[in-house]
């Protein structure tokens, strides 16, 4: 048999004439005819290849092979109604899945973000993707992510989207900051207005390649003609920050990662000319594919509330680093 040719209303009417034991009762349960119901019935059998009832004088009884259609009928109905369900949840803007995407500088700013939404939408659970800029992209654009947090995608400049060749929906969230941090200590430490080509024999702290914040940097010296004693290469920001603040250099990064640092006086940020460096954020997804609720829900959150929460701390993280102390 091809169970292809199978339909759903002849696994019904099956299902209706074993419980009702005749043709007519169960077309009265059905709103058919008997006739109707005897044809459909026919057609199942046939599609079987064998008989699916046993004409016990006006009563009917399930065949062997009945039985085996009935338990694939039971099976499918159930089937689904848990997809009738699972329906119902993700239609629910506060349940279902998030399946997100951030950089690993963004991992500051996201917390408060997610857990303000999630007292929200209590229901939403969420699938973190930390990762580059360019596997961000890649699983937005393979479906595995539904919506990112990062910087300029890869390959792509600040011009207007162009749906046939680029499918990526940019939105921006917020200002990104960037700065020239120290430790403290540091012979520039409080200097106010520092000239960039004062930087010239200082070692810098450097991302590794690929990095949006390398690439920042990169632009930065090569603007002021600035050639570095040295330049050392880390991977991260956890490592970029604590390289300096064991003396190894000086490094550029977002003002986002320097929160608890100039805080504390860990670190101590640089009052240097033509800084802060002003990137964005933008809130990343897939234009032609379909946004599942709890991934829309999160993204018109962070396009309002989630957006000035994030100025506003973006604002007080300048205010602090004022001066070129923390």
């Amino acid at each position: 048999m091809n169970p292809a040719h199978l339909t759903l209303r002849q696994l019904q009417i099956l299902e209706t004439v074993e419980q009702a034991g005749s043709m007519a009762e169960a077309g009265r349960l059905l709103h058919m005819t008997g006739p109707g119901i005897t044809q459909q019935v026919q057609q199942l059998e046939k599609v079987v290849g064998a008989p699916v009832f046993d004409r016990l004088g006006r009563r009917l009884k399930l065949t062997a092979a009945g039985r085996h259609v009935l338990a694939a009928a039971h099976d499918v109905h159930a089937r689904l109604a848990t997809l009738a369900r699972e329906m119902d949840a993700l239609a629910k803007r506060d349940d279902g899945v998030l399946n997100l995407g951030i950089l690993a500088t963004g991992t500051h700013i996201l917390p408060p973000l997610l857990a303000e939404f999630r007292r929200r939408a209590p229901g939403i659970h969420v699938h973190m993707a930390v990762s580059t800029r360019e596997e961000l992209a890649r699983r937005l654009l393979e479906g595995d992510v539904d919506l990112a947090i990062m910087g300029r995608v890869p390959g792509r400049d600040e011009a207007s989207r162009n749906p046939a060749d680029d499918p990526l929906v940019r939105e921006p969230l917020t200002e990104n900051p960037h700065v020239i941090i120290a430790w403290p200590g540091h012979p520039l430490a409080g200097e106010r207005g520092i000239a960039p080509i004062e930087l010239r024999h200082e070692a810098f702290v450097q991302r590794e390649p690929g990095s949006g914040t390398r690439a920042m940097l990169d632009e930065f010296l090569s603007m002021h003609r600035i050639q570095p004693s040295e330049r050392l290469t880390v991977f991260g920001n956890e490592m970029a920050k604590h390289a300096v603040m064991s003396q190894l250099g000086i490094s550029l990064t977002s003002m986002h990662t320097l929160s608890l640092e100039l805080r504390t006086g860990a670190l101590v940020r640089l009052d240097v000319d033509y800084t802060p460096i002003m990137r964005r954020w933008y809130v990343v997804h897939h234009g032609d594919r379909w946004l599942p609720p709890a991934a829309a829900a999160f993204r018109e959150f962070l396009l309002t509330d989630g957006a000035e929460r994030v100025r506003a701390a973006t604002r007080a993280l300048l205010m602090s680093g004022a001066g070129g102390a923390a």
